[in-house]
């Protein structure tokens, strides 16, 4: 049995649409809206980080983490 969805409004789409152009990931945006990874694909192709955005991400929080004295 499998779990529908509400369908994702013209409000959710102009979220992430803003989130994206703010430089969030697929991850925070979806974490931020709700909207699954597969749909946010669909609806944004191609707005992905690269594989060395990612590497300079986990990189900037490791220092923070350091810098602040905890973890993220």
């Amino acid at each position: 049995m499998s779990r529908s969805k509400a369908p994702v409004t013209p409000e959710d789409l102009d979220r992430a649409r803003r989130l994206f152009e703010d430089g969030a990931s697929q991850r925070e945006v979806q974490r931020t809206t709700g909207i699954a990874r597969e749909t946010l694909r669909k609806y944004f192709p191609g707005q992905r980080w690269t594989f060395v955005q990612g590497g300079e991400q986990r990189w900037l929080q490791r220092k923070a983490a350091e810098v602040l004295g905890g973890g993220f």
